[in-house]
């Protein structure tokens, strides 16, 4: 699972490599291939896919039994959010486009062009798979109590009120970015950038779909920890993780994507657009930090040994 898994990580680390190194390889608009903001970009995602090399060693080898817990859970949380829509939302959404339409699922007009979308997307389905396979596998032995323990025997800690009151205000929040990406996922254009609002295809509105879902899956998973509700904590554990890194970090992505653009206000943005992705931010922080301050005051059973953050 570790060999494969950074198999699925070669391909895009080496195209990242030949563009910082100046080749257009792979670009139809070999102009905008050298713009400095693409550049910074390249290298952020460069680096990022790198720590995912790290990551799944870390899960793979005893030495990562021994880091620190949030260094550990920070990156996988990240990559969770990052990849596991991709991972949802690409296959289904190449049916989707297969089966209801005759345009390429790339778009008509793009700057990069279509095999490095397969590459990239393929990628980064795959990566999510193993990463998200061998997570599971490290912490079933790392913290097997997480896997045994009722939503109801976790006792209140210290912020319990304060987990519960954050939880319940971000339900409006969260409820608002997930309509929004419903409603575009169902073909609504309202509210979109002018330069997407006739351009969307069917596979872009299944992943906007997929986005909406699992902000509500995230909301939840939460509600039912804080309230303790459910059986197994990992559950609604899982789906609080989940959900919060989708918010989290597609909306971060988002609005740095549009801070790096030259102006902020063109068409590729639009105040729905901006509104919601800036709610997403906030709400798949607090969610978070929730989730975290849960997860440090949880106690184990009896004999066992509380895991720290």
């Amino acid at each position: 699972m570790c060999a494969a898994t950074i198999a699925a990580c070669v391909p895009y680390l080496f195209l990242k490599i030949l563009w910082l190194s100046g080749s257009t390889v792979g670009w139809n608009d070999t102009e905008s291939a050298g713009e400095s903001a693409r550049y910074v970009g390249n290298v952020v995602t460069l680096g990022m896919d790198a720590v995912a090399v790290l990551v799944v060693l870390a899960f793979t080898f005893p030495w990562g039994r021994r880091i620190p817990a949030w260094l550990v859970l920070a990156p996988i949380w990240t990559a969770t959010g990052l990849l596991l829509p991709i991972a949802l939302g690409v296959p289904l959404g190449t049916v989707v486009q297969t089966l209801t339409s005759s345009t390429p699922i790339t778009g008509d007009d793009n700057g990069l062009q279509g095999w490095v979308y397969a590459i990239v997307y393929g990628g980064f389905t795959l990566q999510g798979i193993g990463l998200l396979a061998a997570f599971t596998l490290y912490a079933r032995d790392r913290w097997a109590d997480v896997f045994t323990q009722r939503v109801g025997e976790t006792p209140a800690g210290a912020t319990h009120h304060v987990q519960r009151l954050l939880t319940h205000v971000m339900v409006a929040p969260v409820l608002l970015y997930a309509g929004v990406r419903l409603f575009w996922a169902f073909g609504g254009t309202s509210g979109l950038p002018d330069g997407e609002a006739g351009e969307r295809n069917a596979a872009q509105q299944t992943i906007e779909g997929v986005y909406g879902l699992l902000a509500l899956v995230g909301i939840a998973g939460l509600l039912a920890l804080v309230n303790r509700r459910g059986g197994r904590f990992w559950k609604p554990m899982v789906a609080a993780w989940v959900g919060a890194g989708a918010l989290f970090t597609r909306s971060l992505y988002t609005l740095t994507l549009q801070l790096g653009a030259s102006d902020v206000f063109d068409a590729e943005s639009s105040p729905l657009a901006g509104l919601s992705m800036l709610v997403g931010l906030i709400a798949g922080l607090v969610m978070a930090l929730t989730g975290a301050f849960l997860l440090a005051e949880r106690r184990p059973g009896a004999g066992r040994t509380a895991p720290s953050l």
